[in-house]
């Protein structure tokens, strides 16, 4: 099988370096549900002595704030506002079981200058350079996102994830032109083999 890249656009505008990286939460954003792995952040955090911050909702937000009544659970947010959230996070935590596909909530959150923790064993991992642009996780472990989330309490090093996260994202941002142009060529490269 021959397997061809082709990445997902991602619509977010360049808003520059953050002025002050080191500040803000440790965010999840995403549908409240098992697959997305909640509680996996919820029990790091305690481990962690951090308070999880929740975007979204889901099937499991009642039993999420149950189970961890020190979590802070907000609403869905506009296009904008999950821009302002993602901006103003002191890093985005994205536990998943499930491998996603190119998930794009990493992708605006290094674009947007925070950088993320992903589990090891989902697509989110194949966007961040671990230990540069934010950190890997043992899959299911909340004993290992505990100690990413331990190191993140780093405030140089979160500075310096947050500036490499922002520079290497929009070395070569995932615009619409680069999804095209990507097209293009495996089209051509399809044709020409045809040809030949």
């Amino acid at each position: 099988v021959r397997l061809h890249e082709v990445a997902n656009p991602v619509e977010v505008e360049n808003w520059g370096p953050k002025e002050n990286p080191a500040s803000g939460d440790f965010v999840f954003l995403a549908r409240i549900s098992m697959e997305k792995g909640p509680f996996i952040f919820a029990e790091a955090a305690r481990l962690a002595g951090i308070t999880p911050v929740f975007v979204g909702d889901g099937p499991l937000a009642g039993e999420l704030k149950k189970r961890y009544p020190e979590a802070r659970i907000l609403p869905w947010q506009d296009t904008e506002g999950v821009r302002r959230t993602l901006r103003a996070a002191r890093a985005l935590v994205f536990p998943s079981i499930w491998y996603e596909g190119q998930p794009l909530t990493v992708l605006e959150s290094l674009a947007l200058g925070t950088p993320v923790i992903t589990s090891d064993d989902c697509a989110g991992r194949e966007s961040v350079i671990d230990g540069e642009t934010g950190l890997w996780f043992k899959d299911r472990s909340p004993q290992d996102l505990a100690r990413a989330l331990t190191e993140m309490k780093d405030d140089a090093r979160v500075s310096a994830m947050s500036e490499a996260a922002h520079r290497l994202y929009w070395a070569n941002p995932f615009t619409v032109q680069r999804h095209c142009h990507r097209l293009l060529e495996v089209y051509g490269e399809m044709l020409s083999r045809k040809a030949g």
